[in-house]
């Protein structure tokens, strides 16, 4: 705890629009370490009343948090109940068609696939991001000279749609839990853990053909060659058959010249590949001087970013190195965001994404000095302090190593009511 004395705290001139901004936007996190820093300055001192009245108003706002989690948990049920509804209902018109009853009402048959409609939707490039605050005098004379930003960038990946197609479609996230679509429906029934795995590898090799021996070595590695053969043999029929719902006459995973690889004929869609995609493509614009053009695709990736590659096989050796990839070019995405967004004076929303890069990495220093900078534009200096503490204690707890001078140094500017 920082001695009350040299706490920082906004003066009555900002402190009206400081709480007012808090309280119009929920953040009620921030709300509480204002009224704790103001509670342990009349504690300091020796303002009883004042005290009294500043507990209380902990025990509010710890209330008031509380209530904005219960609100936030029904509407996420409302909205997750109304979508179910919806798909009841077109389920119902479906049945209702098939037996005659109220056609001018029933949905086609034929309908989207689940990979048309995720294909479609980068098709027509990401969704619009909401519109910034109007930005002020100063940022509109930096930026006068900049691109205008287009309103629907193009995707990089644009996979044909055949609404027609006698092949199966395949959707597959691998971003955090791991989900696979054949069609509309989910591949749940996995005759075995090593059938799922072979899939995931397959999947993310499937620019090449993998020979039966990598396999046998990378999933047996301690058994014998005909073992090993054995269970590759047993594996990858359960895993036929396990693809094979609604598909009996195609097989999905070929094997040609002792080579096993997905038949090039399914139509598949996978996050990873869109992610990297689109996070290239991104990457371009900014080389050629075009962040502000590149934002909107920094967010697309940002959204495809659910978490680690494959999370579920976090102690499998064959994806860490892709894994270690992915999650470089996601911290990298994340800090050109929050740059932007810092440049640009939305200090708000750059604290919102430094805040998740950090999750990801708490020791990111330089993020740390980032949320210590943003939240002293915003007059919130006792914020910008509690930072730097927690950047000091998980520098020691995590490397045992002392905070960057710079960052020192910037936490006496803070503290001195240095302009920042």
């Amino acid at each position: 705890m920082v001695p009350h004395e040299k706490v920082a705290v906004c003066k009555p001139d900002d402190e009206r629009g400081t709480l007012q901004s808090l309280f119009a936007n929920d953040q009620y996190d921030q709300i509480s370490c204002y009224v704790e820093a103001e509670y342990a300055q009349a504690l300091g001192n020796a303002e009883a009343e004042r005290a009294a009245m500043l507990a209380a108003a902990k025990q509010l706002v710890a209330s008031c948090a509380e209530m904005q989690k219960e609100i936030s948990f029904h509407q996420q049920a409302f909205h997750h109940s109304k979508r179910r509804r919806e798909k009841l209902k077109i389920e119902l018109k479906k049945l209702l068609q098939m037996v005659n009853v109220a056609p001018e009402t029933a949905v086609p048959p034929t309908q989207p696939s689940l990979w048309q409609r995720v294909s479609r939707l980068w098709h027509q490039g990401p969704l619009p991001l909401p519109q910034p605050p109007e930005p002020t005098d100063a940022v509109k004379e930096q930026t006068a000279a900049a691109p205008p930003l287009r309103q629907q960038p193009e995707s990089p990946i644009r996979p044909l749609i055949n609404t027609q197609s006698a092949y199966p479609q395949l959707t597959i996230y691998c971003l955090g839990t791991f989900r696979a679509y054949e069609d509309e429906h989910p591949i749940e029934d996995w005759p075995s853990r090593k059938g799922k795995a072979i899939f995931k590898y397959l999947l993310l090799h499937r620019q090449k053909r993998i020979t039966k021996e990598v396999l046998m070595d990378q999933f047996w590695p301690e058994a014998t060659a005909d073992a090993a053969r054995n269970n590759l043999n047993v594996a990858i029929y359960g895993l036929r058959q396990a693809l094979r719902n609604g598909y009996p006459d195609f097989s999905h995973v070929l094997f040609e010249d002792d080579c096993y690889f997905l038949n090039p004929q399914m139509e598949i869609w996978v996050d990873v590949e869109q992610f990297e995609a689109v996070y290239k493509k991104a990457c371009e614009m900014m080389q050629r001087g075009e962040t502000a053009v590149a934002i909107p695709d920094l967010h697309a990736a940002e959204l495809l970013y659910q978490g680690e590659l494959l999370a579920e096989d976090r102690y499998e050796d064959w994806p860490a190195a892709r894994r270690q990839q992915l999650q470089r070019h996601y911290l990298q995405l994340l800090t050109h965001i929050c740059n932007h967004y810092f440049a640009t004076q939305q200090y708000a929303t750059c604290i919102t994404f430094a805040n998740k890069l950090l999750r990801v990495e708490p020791c990111h220093e330089a993020t740390h000095r980032l949320l210590m900078r943003a939240y002293a534009r915003q007059q919130q200096g006792y914020l910008a302090l509690r930072q730097y503490h927690q950047c000091v204690e998980l520098l020691e707890e995590e490397l045992a190593v002392p905070p960057d001078p710079a960052t020192t140094r910037l936490y006496e500017a803070i503290r001195s009511h240095e302009p920042i």
